[in-house]
């Protein structure tokens, strides 16, 4: 599912703190039920780090989510996007990555590679200001 950019957001993204805080206004959007499942997006860039889409590829349950590469790759190949950033939400606050958390991204990071895409960073944002890089850990 595609979704829209918070109007106040410029499309150009500087670092991952950038990503983090549109990503946390795009989680805000749902109602406070909702935010106790963990959304997982995949946010592709230009080569300019513009943001060309964000899309929503799951909703999980409370404290799990499952993506297989070929969902999150599979609008960055048809947008010819060769960068993207995968985030998702820990609706228990807590921002440090599970094992899951860290399988998921390594097994993207090599989906990445074999594709010839960036997977820049893979990130774990909550609802008040904390976030956390998986792929600088």
């Amino acid at each position: 599912m595609n979704v829209r950019l918070p109007k106040d957001e410029d499309i150009h993204i500087a670092n991952t703190k950038d990503i983090a805080r549109i990503m946390r206004k795009i989680l805000l959007r749902q109602n406070r039920l909702h935010r106790k499942k963990e959304y997982l997006w995949a946010i592709g860039l230009s080569t300019s780090n513009n943001i060309e889409y964000i899309e929503l590829l799951t909703i999980g349950t409370l404290n799990k989510n499952s993506v297989k590469p070929i969902d999150v790759f599979n609008f960055a190949v048809a947008k010819k996007c060769e960068k993207i950033i995968v985030c998702h939400n820990h609706p228990s606050g807590n921002i440090e990555p599970s094992k899951d958390d860290i399988a998921m991204t390594q097994l993207l990071t090599a989906g990445a590679t074999v594709l010839g895409i960036q997977l820049l960073d893979s990130i774990i944002i909550c609802e008040d200001k904390e976030y956390t890089s998986i792929k600088n850990k």
